[in-house]
């Protein structure tokens, strides 16, 4: 009756550790960790909860047929350097194979009764693995039915896998594939970003670079036709072809940092908005003032918010505007010299106090009222400055141009910085 007793307690323990481990792989799941890593903590979890002496996650190649190990945890540089599996032998081929647990309760015992059934690669790999371990269990790894590969584990000494530890070891195999899957929408979220920004950026070499250098060849190659009539028209024309090539220059740079973003970070605000500003001179043949006071020093990600919403009214000046003139004003405040006796001068990030960026032209305008919910860029905008804590103000009126202002802090929501 005592051994009885002691023998559910230990039970009851088990399940609650085994419990414990299934929400500590969920926390991994949800973590920002490499598929790797995930499969890494898994199998070490799988050895420790399931009392297993080693355990690996198979893979199942399907051009080849063959089962090679992603993860493992114990398993000899040995056994690993002759690992591969044809499907459907072993335990585990056999539990890839037909989708359900598979066990061999003594190895040495199987080598030696299937010598002449087994594969070379698998005969000499049961050899290797009876060196340390007699047991296999193998339990099918599968995703949306679709059948992936296994979760083996092995043990030291001869015996029979009972029931209650196949459904542990299936359990564990949820999580595995829960990874896998994670993994792989992240992987084709990511595919997703980049054939997005790759079509984007070739849309902005065709709306702008590729129209301004189509413009800039055609004055080239009327211009001497215009010296040899009119000097002094030519003269015009030389001062336009000259502008036109500044701003598709201004405009390859941009695209090339959006190709390096590295460099969006690094460079000064005041730097990258000129550039912007010149990319839009050149496509619009309109010039743009820039008057800068001070230096904005901004969080990165503040920055960045900065670049971007100055991008999309720049854009809209050269798409939609119609303008024959723009500015843009930058007017940074130092951040306050002094500070409280708390303080020490690396306590605080040095950023400006505040930072002001407006853009205006003297275009067509429109009425903010009448804007639909299919254009988004407004809307973008005032959601990427609500993520700064910045206020941005967009005034317009039809016939009277447009003038966007961008604040960072917003005064209503942060305090001094």
């Amino acid at each position: 009756m005592v051994e009885e007793i002691h023998e559910q307690l230990r039970e009851l323990e088990r399940r609650r550790e085994v419990a414990e481990g299934l929400r500590g792989i969920l926390a991994v799941l949800n973590s920002n960790e490499s598929l790797d890593a995930i499969l890494d903590y898994i199998t070490a979890s799988a050895s420790r909860l399931l009392h297993a002496d080693a355990v690996a996650i198979y893979r199942l190649q399907p051009e080849t047929n063959l089962l090679t190990i992603q993860s493992s945890h114990g398993l000899s540089n040995e056994f690993l350097a002759h690992s591969t599996i044809p499907l459907g032998q072993a335990a585990t081929g056999q539990a890839a194979l037909h989708g359900k647990p598979a066990s061999i309760p003594d190895v040495y015992h199987l080598t030696e009764a299937y010598k002449s059934a087994l594969a070379p690669q698998v005969l000499t790999l049961l050899k290797i693995l009876s060196k340390r371990y007699r047991a296999v269990l193998g339990v099918p790894l599968v995703i949306k039915q679709e059948k992936v590969g296994t979760l083996t584990l092995y043990y030291a000494s001869p015996r029979k896998i009972e029931q209650e530890e196949m459904d542990l070891a299936v359990s564990f195999c949820d999580q595995v594939a829960l990874a896998i899957e994670n993994a792989r929408l992240r992987e084709k979220i990511l595919e997703e970003a980049v054939a997005a920004e790759r079509n984007r950026i070739a849309r902005d070499l065709h709306d702008s670079v590729t129209q301004t250098l189509f413009s800039a060849s055609l004055i080239a190659e009327v211009l001497p036709a215009i010296w040899g009539r009119d000097p002094q028209e030519a003269m015009y024309s030389l001062g336009e072809f000259r502008q036109i090539t500044r701003g598709a220059l201004a405009e390859m740079r941009t695209l090339l940092l959006e190709l390096r973003p590295v460099g969006l970070t690094e460079g000064r605000l005041e730097d990258l908005i000129k550039q912007l500003t010149e990319g839009v001179s050149g496509r619009t043949r309109a010039p743009v003032e820039v008057r800068i006071e001070g230096e904005a020093i901004l969080p990165l990600e503040v920055k960045l918010v900065f670049y971007r919403i100055a991008q999309e009214a720049l854009n809209n000046l050269a798409k939609h505007a119609n303008a024959q003139k723009g500015e843009v004003e930058i007017k940074s405040l130092p951040m306050r010299t002094k500070r409280s006796r708390k303080e020490s001068d690396s306590a605080l990030p040095r950023y400006s106090r505040s930072v002001a960026l407006t853009i205006r032209d003297n275009g067509c305008g429109f009425d903010p009222r009448t804007v639909t919910s299919d254009h988004l860029g407004l809307g973008i905008m005032y959601e990427r400055a609500r993520g700064a804590r910045a206020s941005l103000s967009i005034h317009s009126k039809p016939g009277e141009g447009t003038e966007v202002s961008l604040l960072w802090p917003d005064p209503h929501q942060a305090k001094a910085i």
